[in-house]
């Protein structure tokens, strides 16, 4: 296990998917613990996609490729590439395992750092190879609620303004295409009914809060330049947490050709050059 650590703030993070397994602030655990119950991941990075594809598989020139479920990045060994108390970072190249499933090479680090209350989570994705390296990326790190006191149906989720949402319904784990209009709002009131449809996912919001109504507390994040925000808890069930995730992409619509070439809101990433997302993390009070 690898710790940061400031006056306030103390993150522990693993090399098995890169993966963060406490934040604490204040002495206050605010990641979910994995209780397998419910979930027993905690915050895993999601790559080379982000959701699922249709029947488990897509195509490259010519060739059909399986894969998982939210790729296999959160059940890889990544290699810890430098480390202080403030900041770490871990790297996770192509391998002749990854390529049975993702004919590619490619370059992962994830890059987490300290900096004051906020912890900031970088991906970065090099393409060393001469073809365009196609992938979707994201974060699902979940959240337990309450935090701060109270039951789960005193918290809200905050996007910070009023604003235009507008769900993306899904057909099992799949995009419809279509939208569900939740009218000019700036907040979504929690409870377990709210994700019997699985999750909800939105487009271009860079700014998401769990907040605590009594005290307003909240676990904000801020993600922009993110195509995609979902949030999700597990369906039908009284899961004590909420997961914030920030996607550059999605699963699969439901009449996807599987051509992944032809799959929408994939980063299509020229030879040679580099892709870099950041979100941040923070306790308000």
């Amino acid at each position: 296990m690898i710790s940061l650590q400031n006056k306030n703030v103390r993150v522990t993070l693993k090399a098995h998917g890169a993966e963060m397994t406490s934040w604490q602030v204040d002495g206050t655990e605010l990641l979910w613990q994995g209780d397998p119950t419910y979930w027993g991941r905690q915050a895993p990075i999601l790559f080379p996609f982000v959701g699922r594809l249709l029947d488990d598989c897509y195509r490259y020139d010519g060739s059909t490729y399986t894969m998982s479920q939210h790729g296999f990045a959160r059940d890889a060994h990544f290699d810890l590439i430098d480390s202080s108390d403030t900041h770490a970072l871990f790297e996770l190249r192509d391998s002749a395992e990854t390529r049975n499933h993702y004919p590619f090479t490619f370059t992962l680090q994830i890059a987490y750092r300290l900096i004051g209350q906020e912890l900031s989570i970088t991906y970065r994705v090099h393409n060393p190879g001469d073809a365009i390296l196609p992938f979707s990326i994201g974060g699902h790190p979940a959240f337990n609620i309450p935090f701060a006191g109270g039951t789960f149906e005193d918290y809200t989720i905050d996007f910070g303004t009023s604003r235009t949402l507008d769900r993306l319904l899904l057909e099992g784990p799949y995009l419809t295409g279509a939208y569900q209009p939740l009218g000019d709002r700036r907040y979504i009131p929690l409870n377990h009914q709210l994700f019997d449809q699985d999750a909800l996912i939105f487009e271009n919001v860079d700014y998401a809060a769990l907040r605590h109504e009594p005290s307003g507390s909240a676990i904000v994040m801020e993600c922009p330049a993110f195509t995609h925000l979902g949030i999700w808890s597990p369906p039908k069930s009284d899961a004590p947490f909420v997961c914030l995730e920030p996607w550059f992409g999605h699963a699969d619509y439901t009449g996807h050709r599987k051509d992944i070439r032809q799959k929408e809101d994939m980063q299509l990433l020229p030879p040679r050059e580099t892709f870099e997302g950041t979100y941040t993390l923070y306790l308000e009070t």
